[in-house]
């Protein structure tokens, strides 16, 4: 028999929280093992949890402990449990930030039963960032990946993955300015303006780097 998926989560809001659960425990192969309102409190659950969670689910804004702090102390402590971020924030700010704190998949509270499913198994069947409900705008009409030169797809790939302009140009051995120039390049090229539209772009090219 197949284990089933352990799932914590963590939102402040209890009406929130109670339906999340309630959903969870209605899916076949899910299994919900905790459920509570800060990171802080789930941090400090899982510290004497046996087995852990396969994944934690959990939101932005927090009391004691935020979602992007939560999501850091859990790649830092328990590095094989794979974190979701569940939030109502749409602006491609926070899906940045998220990726830079190490989560593997953002998605917002108002997708479907089935997206949530599936988008779960996604996170826990590779090492790539899961991002579903997400507006991506306007996608790109006429160009191509191949109309990219090898350095902007390094460069995209690094930008999906959250990097700023400093860490692109320390990582290429580039300067900042050159890092940035490409940055807008890749923009003007695919036509595209916000990360959540470049996350998209990526993901259906090949070229997220994951």
């Amino acid at each position: 028999m197949k284990e089933p998926v352990r799932i914590f989560i963590a939102d402040d809001h209890k009406l929130m929280l109670e339906g999340l659960a309630t959903l969870i425990q209605s899916i076949d192969g899910f299994l919900l093992v905790g459920k509570v309102n800060s990171g802080k409190a789930l941090i400090e659950a899982m510290q004497n949890m046996q087995p852990l969670p396969h994944i934690c689910i959990v939101d932005i804004e927090m009391p004691e402990m935020d979602g992007f702090e939560t999501v850091k102390a859990i790649c830092q402590k328990f590095p094989k449990v794979k974190t979701m971020v569940l939030t109502m924030h749409n602006e491609s700010h926070f899906v940045s930030r998220m990726i830079a704190a190490g989560a593997n998949g953002y998605l917002l509270k108002n997708v479907d039963r089935e997206v949530f499913i599936e988008s779960i198994h996604k996170i826990l069947s590779s090492d790539g960032f899961v991002t579903e409900g997400i507006s991506p705008g306007r996608s790109p009409q006429h160009t191509e990946a191949n109309d990219l030169t090898h350095r902007e797809k390094q460069i995209l790939r690094l930008i999906v993955q959250g990097k700023t302009n400093k860490e692109i140009a320390e990582e290429l051995f580039i300067s900042d300015r050159t890092a940035d120039t490409h940055r807008t390049n890749i923009k003007r090229k695919l036509k595209i303006t916000s990360l959540a539209q470049l996350i998209q772009y990526a993901k259906d090219h090949g070229l997220s780097g994951f």
